[in-house]
C-alpha cells in the first residue's frame, strides 16, 4: 500500500529544482542519533542544513537521504500509518523553518545522555516555546528522545508564528519553504498562476482559491471518467465478445470500476502536491484520508471480484459441471478464502487509516463466546451448507420438495441460504441449517424422469381391456410424457363404486406434473365420453321396510304395557 503515500511533499521538494545524484550519505544505514535531547535536536539541524546545502548544490538523492535522517527525529506513532511518510515531511519543513527563526540555547546548554541518566529526565522543552523532545521506549526496551506527537501536529501553527521573523544567524536559513509555494508544477505553471486574477490567489483556509478550484475539478472530472470508464470497458469487451467469444465480459468485466477507483485515489493523492502545492497538514489530512478509503474500497472490491472469477475459471478449467456438488464445493472453498482474505484486508487497512481494528479484534477475541452465541445461527446456516455439499443430495437445477412444504428448483446454494424457484417464478430463501436437517425428496435424483399416477375410476362392467388401451394411448398422445420407460396401466382394486386403475407414466422434468397430469386427466375424459365408458361417482342405495318397522313398534307397545 506504499502507493497510496506517493504525493508527498518530499518528493516534491526536490522535484522543483534537481540535477543527478552527487554524493552520497557517510554510513546511510546508521540511525539517527537520538540518545538525548541534545542529540536529537543536534541531529535534526544538522541533517536539515545538510539536505538544503546539498539542494541547492543540485544533490537531489543525497538531500533526499538526509532530510529522512532529520524526519526520523519526530514521533509520527500516533499518525495514521499510511500518512506518517507524508505527515513527517510536511512537520519536518515547519520544524525546521521554525527553529532557525527562534533563539536556541547553546548545545552545552542542552540535556545530554549523561544528564538524562543522573537527572532521569523524560523530556525536553525550548526555553520560551512549546517545541518538546520527549523520551519513548521502542520494542527493545531503549529508550529515545523524538520530538513528541503534539510538536509534531503543531509544527504547523508554529511556523505560521514566526514566519515573519527573520532568520537566525548561523542558522541554516529554513527549509525553502516559500520557495515551494510560489514555484509551479508541469501542470499547473507558474506562468499560469501569474497570469490568473488575483481573487483567485485570496487564501481560503490557507489554500488559494485557485488550488481549490483545482482539487474540485479533479473530483468532478475524475468521477466521471470512473464512471465512464466502467460503462465503456463493458461495451467494448461485449463488442469483443460477439466478434471473436472470448468471454471476456464474463472474466473480466467488471474489474474496470474497482481498478478505476484506485487509480482516481492514486492520481488525487498525488495531485494534491505534485499539482496544487496543497502543503497545509491539516487540509491534507482530511482530503487524503477520503482519497485513502476510496483507494482500500477498491482493493477490497477488486480482491472479491478476482477470487469470484477464480473459482469460475478453476471449474471450468477442471472440467467440474458448473451445476454439480464438486463445482459448489469449489465456489465455497472460494467463497470462505475470500471473505478471509477481504476481514484481514480491511483489518490491516483500517490500522493504516489509524483506526483501532486490532484492538478491536482483541476485543473480539477476549468475547468471542459473545460473539459466537450471537452468531451460532450464522454459524450453524455455514455447517449447514458444507453438509449439503458434502451429503451431495442435490445439485443446481434439481426439484426438490421439503417436509416443510415448499418445493422448487435450486437455482443458487449460498454461505447462508439455498434459494429454490418455484413454479410460480417466486424466489424463495431457505437457511441451509434447516434443509441439512429437513426431510427432502429430490425428484430429479438419481435420474431426472419422475413418475406420475393418474387414479381413475370406471363404472362395474366396463370393458377393462378397452379401458386399458385407451389410457395407454393417451399417455402416448401426451407430448409432455416421454416414451422411455413406457406407460403401463395398474388394476388397483374393486371399489365400493367403480372399478379402480391407475395409470403409471414419466415425465422429464419433475416439475411438469401439475401441467401433465391436468392435460392426461382431460384426455381420459375426453375419451371415455367419446367411447361412452362411465366413470361413476360414489352413491349408496338406502332401502326402508315401512311395514317390519311398525310392527317392531307396535311389539314394544304390548311388552311395555302388559
Amino acid at each position: 500500500m506504499r502507493s497510496c503515500t506517493l504525493c508527498m511533499a518530499f518528493f516534491l521538494f526536490f522535484a522543483v529544482f534537481g540535477s543527478p545524484v552527487a554524493a552520497e550519505v557517510a554510513h546511510p544505514l546508521a540511525p539517527p542519533d537520538t540518545s538525548s535531547p541534545r542529540a536529537t535536536l543536534k541531529t535534526f539541524l544538522d541533517n536539515g542544513n545538510k539536505a538544503v546545502e546539498a539542494f541547492k548544490s543540485g544533490h537531489r538523492t543525497e538531500a533526499r537521504a538526509l532530510f529522512d535522517r532529520a524526519v526520523r527525529c519526530l514521533n509520527l506513532e500516533e499518525e495514521p500509518p499510511a500518512l506518517r511518510e507524508a505527515l513527517g515531511i510536511y512537520a519536518g519543513l515547519y520544524l525546521k523553518e521554525t527553529l532557525d527563526r527562534i533563539e536556541i540555547p547553546p548545545y552545552e546548554q542542552i540535556p545530554d545522555a549523561e544528564a538524562v541518566k543522573i537527572e532521569k529526565l523524560t523530556s525536553w522543552t525550548v526555553p520560551y516555546t512549546e517545541i518538546t523532545i520527549g523520551v519513548v521506549k521502542d520494542a527493545s526496551m531503549v529508550e529515545r528522545f523524538f520530538f513528541t506527537s503534539d510538536t509534531v501536529r503543531s509544527a504547523e501553527k508554529f511556523y505560521n508564528t514566526v514566519k515573519n521573523l527573520p532568520y537566525m544567524p548561523g542558522s541554516g536559513g529554513g527549509a525553502f519553504l516559500d520557495k515551494l509555494r510560489d514555484s509551479g508544477s508541469w501542470i499547473v505553471p507558474k506562468q499560469f498562476v501569474d497570469w490568473l486574477p488575483q481573487w483567485s490567489k485570496t487564501e481560503m483556509y490557507g489554500q488559494a482559491v485557485w488550488q481549490w478550484t483545482g482539487l474540485f475539478l479533479y473530483f468532478i472530472i475524475g468521477i466521471g471518467a470512473v464512471v465512464l470508464i466502467h460503462k465503456w470497458s463493458d461495451t467494448l469487451l461485449a463488442i469483443v465478445d460477439r466478434k471473436f467469444g472470448w468471454r471476456l465480459e464474463h472474466t473480466v468485466g467488471g474489474l474496470s470500476l474497482p481498478v478505476s477507483l484506485i487509480f482516481f485515489a492514486a492520481i488525487g493523492l498525488w495531485l494534491m502536491v505534485y499539482g496544487l502545492h496543497f502543503l497545509n497538514a491539516d487540509l491534507y489530512v482530511p482530503i487524503a484520508l477520503v482519497f485513502l478509503f476510496v483507494s482500500y474500497l477498491g482493493w477490497i472490491w477488486l480482491i472479491g471480484a478476482t477470487f469470484n472469477r477464480l473459482s469460475d475459471a478453476f471449474v471450468s478449467l477442471g472440467g467440474f459441471v458448473r451445476e454439480g456438488m464438486d463445482a459448489q464445493l469449489i465456489r465455497l472453498g472460494f467463497q470462505i478464502v475470500t471473505v478471509i482474505i477481504i476481514g484481514v484486508t480491511a483489518i490491516f487497512l483500517g490500522a493504516r487509516l489509524g483506526l483501532p481494528t486490532y484492538s478491536l479484534v482483541t476485543g473480539l477475541g477476549i468475547g468471542g463466546l459473545a460473539v459466537a452465541l450471537a452468531g451460532r445461527e450464522a454459524l450453524s446456516n455455514v455447517i449447514g451448507t458444507v453438509m449439503i455439499i458434502l451429503d451431495r443430495t442435490f445439485k443446481l437445477g434439481d426439484y426438490i420438495v421439503l417436509d416443510s412444504g415448499e418445493r422448487g428448483v435450486v437455482a443458487e446454494v449460498g454461505i447462508r441460504s439455498t434459494r429454490i424457484r418455484t413454479r410460480d417464478d417466486i424466489l424463495i430463501s431457505i437457511p441451509n441449517a434447516v434443509i441439512a436437517n429437513a426431510k427432502m425428496i429430490n425428484e430429479s435424483a438419481p435420474v431426472s424422469t419422475h413418475r406420475i399416477r393418474i387414479p381413475v375410476g370406471v363404472a362395474y362392467g366396463s370393458n377393462l381391456k378397452e379401458v386399458e388401451r385407451i389410457l395407454l394411448g393417451v399417455a402416448e398422445q401426451t407430448q409432455l410424457v416421454v416414451p422411455t420407460p413406457a406407460p403401463r396401466v395398474r388394476f388397483r382394486r374393486f371399489g365400493d363404486s367403480a372399478l379402480e386403475l391407475e395409470l403409471l407414466c414419466w415425465i422429464d422434468p419433475p416439475e411438469l406434473k401439475g401441467e401433465t397430469t391436468h392435460h392426461l386427466n382431460r384426455a381420459i375424459y375426453e375419451e371415455f365420453q367419446g367411447k361412452g365408458i362411465e366413470i361413476p361417482f360414489p352413491q349408496r342405495d338406502v332401502h326402508i321396510l315401512r311395514n317390519q318397522t311398525a310392527s317392531r313398534e307396535n311389539s314394544d307397545n304390548e311388552s311395555s304395557g302388559g
